[in-house]
């Protein structure tokens, strides 16, 4: 969440970058200015009365001890404070306004992403490899699959619904073999320290990754009590949360974590999308890379962790191209992908 006092300041760009990514600065920031400057007026006027409080209360102290009648400012320090009290409990409901405002503003982009509207505005940087070129027509991977007894999308459906898979023999040897090579390949070559987080996580870590508010129907709610729990969607969620509130030491700098972890998406908005195969599921496995790193080599931070993500690949030997995401494309919480 952008800091309050950085989104005043800055609220011409913030309208900018709001349009630059697809979005209308009047539905996102509603009524900000107005609410913030009643928050601050709230404030004001809630020290000022303090203060002056404070005054009487010393007034009130001499005309004691010198033996006069303090009950005329004695009551008028009673009413001050039913009105400082007021005043706070205001700046607590417009503190509230706010923050259900700034909960909705994604982060600003880095200069580098393009503008654009959507997914055709993206830029390719680089390509590896090239696709195969078969001689004859090649099947979908549910028929391959299904035909191998290695994927059975009928039974997943009999278990539990639409979007799942289960994957037999050879096909469960691959996808546990799979996470094994790319565990080993970050941690022993390029660095990170394996985590196994949680699979359930409190909203906090959710609103700390951005996928609360905004993509609450995105995700699966496990009511837990009284307080909600969330399936993971990425293991980014845990895994970035692991320092939510703490202080970390420069020289500790950068840190790199990578997790491999079930993941759980409700694709509300994705219905009628790549309804076959397993591109779409509600559950499926992945190995996340995280880096917390200063916030002056943070870019060079991704670069190298996106070139650490390109090696599995090229070890694999399989194509890829490499995009930058433009404005309107870059998840919510990101400034650059």
């Amino acid at each position: 969440m952008l800091d309050l006092g950085f989104v005043r300041d800055n609220l011409p760009k913030i309208e900018e970058m709001l349009r630059h990514r697809g979005m209308n600065p009047d539905v996102v920031l509603k009524d900000f200015r107005t609410v913030d400057a009643q928050r601050r007026q709230a404030i004001t006027s809630a020290e000022t009365l303090k203060a002056e409080r404070n005054r009487l209360t010393e007034q009130i102290a001499g005309m004691k001890k010198s033996g006069q009648d303090a009950s005329q400012v004695i009551a008028e320090t009673k009413n001050m404070r039913v009105q400082i009290q007021e005043l706070e409990k205001a700046a607590e409901e417009y503190d509230t306004r706010l923050s259900q405002v700034l909960v909705n503003i994604p982060n600003t982009p880095h200069e580098s992403v393009p503008v654009g509207r959507g997914s055709e505005d993206n830029v390719e940087i680089r390509r590896w490899g090239a696709p195969p070129k078969f001689d004859f027509t090649p099947k979908p991977h549910w028929e391959v699959g299904e035909q191998l007894g290695i994927l059975d999308l009928e039974r997943a459906a009999k278990l539990s619904g639409a979007r799942f898979a289960v994957y037999w023999g050879a096909g469960a040897h691959l996808e546990r073999a799979l996470a094994n090579f790319m565990l080993d390949v970050h941690t022993k070559e390029h660095g990170y320290t394996e985590v196994l987080p949680p699979y359930l996580v409190n909203s906090a870590s959710m609103y700390g990754t951005g996928q609360l508010p905004k993509f609450a129907s995105d995700s699966f709610r496990v009511p837990h009590g009284e307080k909600d729990l969330w399936l993971v969607p990425t293991a980014e969620v845990p895994v970035t949360n692991l320092y939510r509130d703490e202080t970390l030491e420069a020289s500790r700098l950068p840190i790199s974590l990578t997790a491999y972890t079930a993941c759980f998406r409700s694709e509300a908005g994705s219905y009628g999308k790549d309804v076959r195969g397993i591109i779409r599921q509600h559950q499926f496995q992945k190995v996340e890379l995280v880096k917390f790193a200063n916030p002056e080599t943070s870019y060079e931070q991704l670069e190298k962790l996106t070139h650490d993500a390109e090696e599995i690949l090229q070890k694999l030997g399989l194509h890829y191209r490499v995009v930058t995401l433009c404005t309107a494309d870059i998840g919510f919480s990101a400034a650059k992908t």
